[in-house]
């Protein structure tokens, strides 16, 4: 088990690296650039989005940096907290961990944007739509697989009793179960 939980770890580290280094590379050397990849609607088009978030963008919000800092790094530690409550409570599940290094390591990614890079550099545009980069598709492969977990035949996933979990982890939060 702590073999597969490392190799999770170890997938989370290669994601981020990954997207950090396609960003500097853009930067350097492409950010001028703009080419078709799918015409008419898949396009090479970098920018920089300095809304901080996709809800910040799209409703208007005017949120600023601090407060899509906190809230990445508040959800990050409850997406840690719940993933360890999960593998001590049910064991390591091969598309849990998965989904876990898909789904934190896009968080990373958009603490790091926000940190690092004063908002996300968007380089793949879908034409009349939006702008997006790696970190996005990261959190889209976690949706569609927890979409696909719904859909599936997993066993041990099957047996879990999701009110008795959340209420279990909510009692972990609040340090009246260790698990």
């Amino acid at each position: 088990m702590k073999a597969k939980i490392k190799a999770t770890w170890v997938s989370v580290f290669l994601l981020i690296a990954i997207e950090q280094t396609i960003k500097i590379i853009i930067y350097n050397n492409f950010f001028d650039k703009r080419f078709a990849i799918l015409p008419p609607i898949l396009y090479f088009e970098p920018m920089f989005n300095r809304h901080y978030s996709w809800f910040n963008s799209m409703l208007k919000l005017n949120a600023g940096k601090g407060l899509h800092i906190a809230v990445v790094v508040i959800l990050s530690i409850l997406v840690i907290v719940f993933y360890r409550f999960l593998t001590k409570r049910i064991g390591s599940i091969k598309i849990v961990n998965i989904m876990f290094a898909f789904l934190f390591s896009g968080a990373m990614c958009s603490l790091i944007d926000k940190v690092f890079w004063d908002g996300s550099l968007d380089y793949i545009m879908l034409k009349g739509f939006f702008t997006f980069d790696l970190k996005d598709l990261y959190i889209d492969v976690f949706i569609g697989l927890m979409i696909l977990l719904l859909f599936t035949k997993n066993e041990q996933l099957k047996q879990i009793d999701e009110k008795v979990l959340l209420k279990d982890f909510l009692d972990c939060l609040l340090n009246k179960k260790h698990y």
